[in-house]
Parts: structure tokens; sequence; C-alpha cells
């Protein structure tokens, strides 16, 4: 064979096998939401649930946007929460800020009530009392020790509730994302569970990529859920039951990403049988883009990094056949996280490979093909999102044509991103303790709006 037949049957193959994990996406995607449309029809007819929830706010240097996280928290139409913002020894002033608006909330909250009280004639003095403000918006500071670290004194300390939450400090939760994700717990076998993470619109080419790049991948989150292989509950939003999380010792601290690290724990510990790992499609949260590539490159590094060690960590799921792990999950997903970087790997040599072909031939039928399906796909995920609105899709669809090229940025990001976790592969085999750290990248920080 050849090299040129060598290179042809591979791409075939790589693009049959591709095809055939698209097409189970979008069905996975459909069952997903049959399901759980189901599941809301029942609810209906259910008790109330309403048990306590902590919202965990872990922040380092984050006085550019921690007070409209807390904002965009407190405007919940879910009351039975405590927000509890734990403050890894911010070298800027993210404590100070905090505290500041803890005590102007408070004494606007008391004093607005009781003058409306007076005002109605409903005053009485067996009535008056301080809102629970205060009570349940509490500031924790602590010497910096990393994000996880940050995450287990104010679940371990301070949480009392059934639930947590951890919401990012430069991050926004939907007004209805706390009552929807507390209804998905509603299913006592559900130990954790993701919400849906938008990108906030932005004009820029990276904005675009970036948002682009979201509601696909979290659109798939349904179709891993409904086929039990999902391992990662990450990101904004992110909530738990907090006695699993106390019985498996909370967050370790070894990991460049905690979240990961976690979710493979829970289900080390609890399997993904009985329990489940969930994506929470109608929970949503929000995040700025990262607004340079640099930046994003380390992000992605971050995130590809911290998902090597984990996996290494926890490779015994891998290829497991013990009863209580799924094999889509232990045969199919973990290895395939690991295939996945591989053939990233091979992209440029690929995408070579086609290039010279199309040019030696004067044929871009291949090429054209090649476009036609990624946008297709990428338009099929788009008007099944029934989180976004009409106005939104329109947006975003005068952007499709240019999809292919943009999902190509974000190849070169994760393409990069790989070579310097490969770089730094020798550290994944270290005895040496590697502990977690905060990694931050440039956010905006200007006032946002949010949809209804």
């Amino acid at each position: 064979m050849t090299m040129t037949e060598f290179m042809y049957y591979l791409i075939a193959v790589l693009s049959l096998f591709n095809f055939g994990r698209v097409l189970a996406m979008l069905l996975g995607s459909d069952y997903y939401d049959i399901k759980q449309a189901r599941k809301a029809h029942r609810n209906k007819k259910s008790e109330p649930y309403q048990p306590l929830i902590s919202i965990i706010i872990p922040a380092y240097n984050e006085e550019m946007g921690v007070i409209r996280t807390i904002e965009s928290v407190r405007k919940s139409t879910y009351h039975n929460y405590e927000i509890i913002v734990v403050d890894d020894g911010s070298k800027d002033n993210t404590a100070s800020m905090v505290r500041e608006y803890i005590r102007g909330l408070t004494r606007h909250h008391t004093t607005g009530y009781l003058a409306r009280r007076a005002r109605s004639g409903l005053l009485r003095r067996r009535f008056v009392h301080v809102p629970d403000d205060k009570k349940r918006t509490v500031l924790v500071s602590q010497r910096n020790g990393g994000k996880g670290a940050a995450l287990n004194n104010g679940i371990k300390n301070y949480a009392k509730g059934d639930l947590v939450m951890v919401v990012d400090a430069d991050s926004l939760v939907h007004r209805k994302a706390v009552e929807r994700m507390v209804a998905h717990f509603r299913d006592p076998n559900i130990m954790a569970a993701a919400s849906n993470v938008k990108v906030i619109p932005s004009k820029t080419v990276l904005g675009a990529a970036q948002r682009i790049e979201y509601l696909v991948s979290y659109r798939m989150k349904r179709s891993l859920t409904a086929l039990g292989m999902e391992y990662i509950i990450g990101g904004v939003g992110s909530t738990f039951r907090r006695s699993m999380l106390l019985e498996c010792n909370l967050y370790d601290t070894d990991t460049m990403t905690e979240d990961i690290d976690l979710t493979l724990k829970l289900i080390k510990r609890y399997g993904n049988k009985q329990f489940k790992v969930h994506y929470a499609a109608d929970a949503l949260t929000y995040t700025e883009h990262v607004l340079s590539f640099r930046s994003l490159v380390k992000q992605r590094y971050r995130w590809k990094f911290g998902r090597f060690q984990s996996l290494l960590k926890n490779r015994s799921l891998m290829f497991s056949n013990r009863k209580e792990y799924s094999r889509q999950l232990t045969w199919y997903q973990l290895p395939y996280a690991l295939f996945g970087e591989f053939v990233l790997l091979l992209e440029p040599i690929l995408v070579a490979y086609i290039l010279v072909v199309t040019l030696q031939y004067l044929d871009v039928t291949s090429m054209l093909w090649v476009y036609t399906i990624v946008s297709s796909f990428v338009l099929l995920m788009m008007l099944g999102e029934d989180s976004e609105s009409f106005r939104s899709k329109v947006g975003m669809s005068m952007i499709l044509p240019f999809v292919y090229f943009l999902m190509y940025i974000l190849t070169a990001v994760e393409f990069l991103a790989l070579i310097k976790s490969i770089r730094m592969s020798k550290t994944l085999f270290s005895k040496e303790r590697q502990e977690g750290s905060w990694e931050h990248v440039e956010r905006s920080g200007k006032p946002l709006t949010l949809p209804v």
C-alpha cells in the first residue's frame, strides 16, 4: 500500500467514524429532550421540592466581576439559598468590595423593608425583623491555597445546604437557573449536574467562535447524559449533593482541573449506573469569552493537561468491567478522550494532505462536502437548542457560512494546547505533588444584561 492510499483510507475511516459519532450525538440529544419533557410533566404533579442550596463563589483577584456575579445569584427566582463567597487571599480589592457590598445590601434592604411596611400601615412591633440577606450572604477569607482549597473550605466549614452549586466569580447565572437546577435533583439518583453554559455574545471573531463552540459542545452533553457517558461536571453552576462530596473528601488539589477530577472521583466511588452524572440543559449560566488568542491557548492548555492528569489519576476506570460503571463510559468515552487527542495531533498532516490533493487535481468537491457537512451539523445543533431564542438563532445563522473557518481557529488553539501538554508530559508521571492553582484569563468586566 502506497502512502497516498494509506492517507486516503485513514481519512475515509476517520470521516466515517466521526459521521457515526455525530449521528449518535444528534439522536441522543433528541432522546434527552423527550426524556426530560416527560420527567418535567411528572414533576408538576409532585410535592414541592425546595431544599436549601449553598452557592459557593470562589474568588481570587476578582474585583472586576465578583459583585455582578453575586447580584445575578440574588436575582434568582429560587429563594431557599445561601451565598458563600470564599476569598482565596486576593491581592486586589475583592474582599473589601464584597464586605462593603454585604454591609450596604443589608442596610439598604433593612431600611427599605421597614419603610415600606410603615407606609403601608402593616408595621407592628411583633412583625419587625431584619431580613436574612446578611445571614445568607457571607464572606470567608483565607490564605491563598488555590481554587480547590477555597471550595473545600466553603463546603466543609460553612455550607449548610443539601445541594452545593459552584459559581465562578467572573460569571453569571440566569434568574431561573438555580430553581431549574434544584428541580433536577428531585431525582434522588442524580449526584452531580452541569449547567448549560452560554458565551455572552460579542462582535469579535474569537468571541463568535467560542459562542458556537459552547453551543455545540453543550448540546452534545445531552447525548452524553442520555447515553450514560458524561464524566465532566465543570464550569459555572456545577451542582452536587453535599453529603456525597463530604463522603468523597471533597475536591483534591493535585490537578489543574479540580472539577474533572472530582467528577471522576464521584464516579469511581458511586458508579454511574445507579447514581447519575447529569446535564441540566434548562439551567442557564453565562460566561464571557476569552479575549485574546494567546489567553485562549493558555486556558485550553489548563483544561487539556488537567484532563490528562485526571484520567491518569483515575485510570482504573478505563476499560473497567465493574457492574456499577456503564460500558459506554469505560470502554468508549474515556478511551475516546485520549484517541481524540491522537487524531488532533495528526490534524495538520491530514489537512495538508487534503489541500495538496485539492490543488493537484483542482477538485474542490471533497472540501465542499466537508464544509457542507460541518455547517449542516452546526445548523442542526443550533435549531435544536431550545435554550436559544429565535432572535439569537437568527443572529448566529448570520455567521453560519463562516462556521467551518471559525472551527479551524479553535482547532489551532487546541493543537497548540496539546503540543504544550506533550512538552509538559514528564510532570504527569512525576512523584512530586502537583498543586492546582488559579489560572486567570482577561475578561472585559463590563456591565451585562442577561435574557429574561
